[in-house]
């Protein structure tokens, strides 16, 4: 089995780089044949295997000038299980490129001539749905999304799977969705405890069992450009990606075999969603005429945690009352904000209020 697989969130900080290199790292440990690519102008991946960005001179950037030779762009990193294909900030002349030259195969073209020789390349997308990121779906099988506890990375869920079922309707109808992946858990708030059961709730078993917990040694590992395995062998974050690397190995054993209708796309493109707003913002309480959104999960939760979750208030952060604006969707007439009321620094109560300006 061959397969390209994009590791994909267009919110940033979520780990999309930890995860591309450690888990590359696992596969190629667990005697998988692996190929990374940076495909990021940032080139975080790239200065976490320890090579230096500006000195690369063969970078991902051939893929879109027609210069791509396998002999010249593959490298093989000290201290690594897998070959890599680096970056550099000259990659973001791509998503500025007026010239028309770039099309969304250009990626998919390249990687056809070098795929055979590799059971799995791993893509570590950009943060954003430019040039960059869509060639990266346009190219692959499959994408495992990253997901850490908190309403932020959550938020932009939704846009990355109307993004793959547009990409699946236009350039790549055999895409699917590898898994969402938990990332920088930690069990001890309440808040990630809650966000994982509700992704679990709605999305079943496309969420990874694997949970990436918050770890030191994951965080200090890419400013010594190893991997985790290498860098601290016995840590959680290195038990955490071998037991990722051994769930996909054994998800995608038979895959070939598998009917096309069973896969977890398809089973998104069956729900609406806007479903995935609602773990986010709260569920809908279907026991009176009016549908009304319950934020009773944030009850209990403290200043900070509530700052992860929804971010700074528009009021005074160090009063009692923090006030937020919820409307999904810009509207002169209709604005809806959410009020919550601390006490001992914890959300005792909140309300949601709709403020309607009548047409004259």
């Amino acid at each position: 089995m061959n397969k390209i697989i994009a590791i994909a969130n267009q919110k940033g900080g979520v780990g999309k780089t930890t995860t591309s290199i450690n888990l590359a790292d696992v596969l190629g440990l667990l005697e998988k044949k692996v190929l990374l690519i940076d495909l990021d102008p940032q080139a975080n991946a790239t200065s976490g295997v320890g090579l230096i960005p500006s000195d690369i001179k063969h970078s991902s950037l051939d893929f879109f000038h027609n210069t791509f030779k396998a002999k010249n762009n593959i490298v093989k990193p000290d201290f690594t299980h897998f070959d890599f294909i680096p970056s550099n900030i000259r990659l973001a002349s791509i998503e500025i490129d007026k010239s028309k030259t770039i099309d969304l195969f250009m990626l998919k073209t390249a990687l056809s001539t070098i795929i055979e020789n590799y059971e799995y390349i791993l893509i570590d997308c950009s943060p954003s749905f430019g040039l960059l990121t869509l060639n990266a779906l346009t190219a692959c099988h499959s994408v495992i999304i990253p997901v850490q506890c908190e309403f932020y990375a959550l938020e932009g869920l939704s846009k990355l799977l109307i993004t793959i079922k547009s990409i699946k309707k236009s350039s790549n109808p055999d895409i699917d969705i590898e898994g969402l992946l938990i990332t920088m858990f930690d069990s001890r708030t309440s808040l990630s405890n809650q966000l994982r059961a509700e992704l679990v709730k709605h999305f079943e078993s496309m969420v990874f069992n694997t949970i990436i917990k918050r770890n030191v040694k994951l965080r200090e590992s890419p400013s010594y450009g190893l991997s985790i395995i290498k860098y601290k062998p016995a840590s959680v974050g290195a038990e955490n990606y071998l037991n990722l690397g051994a769930e996909l190995i054994n998800k995608n054993k038979g895959t070939i075999a598998n009917s096309k209708d069973d896969s977890n796309l398809s089973k998104i493109l069956t729900q609406n969603t806007e479903d995935v707003d609602r773990i986010i913002k709260g569920h809908t309480n279907t026991n009176t005429n009016k549908k009304e959104a319950d934020y009773s999960h944030l009850i209990g939760l403290k200043r900070d945690e509530i700052k992860n979750v929804l971010g700074f208030s528009y009021n005074d952060i160090y009063s009692d009352i923090w006030m937020y604006r919820t409307s999904s969707s810009f509207s002169l007439i209709k604005k809806n904000y959410l009020y919550l009321y601390f006490e001992n620094e914890k959300i005792i109560d909140y309300k949601h209020t709709t403020f309607k300006i009548n047409n004259a």
